[in-house]
């Protein structure tokens, strides 16, 4: 009703360094989930390929290879645009910092935890890779290792296939309890993610950053132009 008073909003806490901390790693794992979508999609494909297929055929590690590339090269434009939005609002944060400096009052609204950090892109990939180091753990323990590399097949299968390729190339004849090689070693292939998004999220926010001086050189240099007018 027009009678109504407006909602009072709620005072916001203040951002200390701590409850930043949890921001950034809140910021961090929700970029994750996406490409961490796209490395599932790729193995639930290389996964079929592997159904059809008998022992280490060609075509079924030539595909599955595919497959876990594919993964990264999703994954690659995903960081690269996380890297570009994270540049814009550290461009916003500096702005509202100058401006608090000289005792000004900035409008808007701007979160300091999407800011552009060089190490956050590496965060990112860190936390794509976490579910490949608990399951990876538990294919390294002779205890538990079928069902290790079972969850790994299901959830990561771009980090443990190549693992059972070597495997089977190496050792065709193996019959021991516990596998030749360890299905551990897939948490190696963490880095992987780590380094696609670390990479592409600092490039990404580079490609950024020469725009954006382009784009103040133009104009500074229409501003000049008019002045001499």
């Amino acid at each position: 009703m027009l009678n109504e008073l407006p909602k009072k909003q709620k005072a916001k806490k203040p951002l200390t360094k701590w409850r930043l901390f949890w921001r950034i790693q809140k910021v961090c794992f929700l970029r994750a989930v996406t490409p961490f979508m796209m490395y599932l999609f790729m193995s639930l494909i290389a996964l079929a390929v592997d159904a059809i297929a008998d022992g280490t055929q060609i075509y079924e590690v030539a595909v599955g290879l595919v497959c876990v590339l594919a993964g990264a090269a999703f994954n690659a434009p995903l960081a690269f645009q996380y890297g570009k939005l994270h540049y814009d609002s550290f461009l916003t944060g500096e702005l509202h910092r100058r401006n608090a400096a000289f005792g000004i009052q900035s409008g808007g609204d701007h979160s300091p935890e999407q800011e552009f950090r060089w190490w956050k892109g590496f965060l990112i990939g860190f936390y794509i890779g976490i579910p490949v180091i608990i399951m990876g753990i538990f294919a390294a323990l002779p205890a538990t290792w079928s069902q290790g590399e079972l969850a790994l097949v299901m959830f990561a299968g771009w980090a443990i296939f190549p693992i059972q390729w070597a495997r089977n190339l190496l050792y065709p004849d193996w019959t021991g309890s516990y596998p030749a090689v360890s299905g551990g070693w897939s948490i190696l292939f963490v880095l992987m993610p780590v380094i696609v998004t670390g990479v592409f999220y600092i490039v990404g926010a580079m490609v950024q950053k020469k725009k954006k001086a382009e784009e103040t050189e133009r104009f500074d240099s229409a501003d000049e132009a008019g002045k001499k007018k």
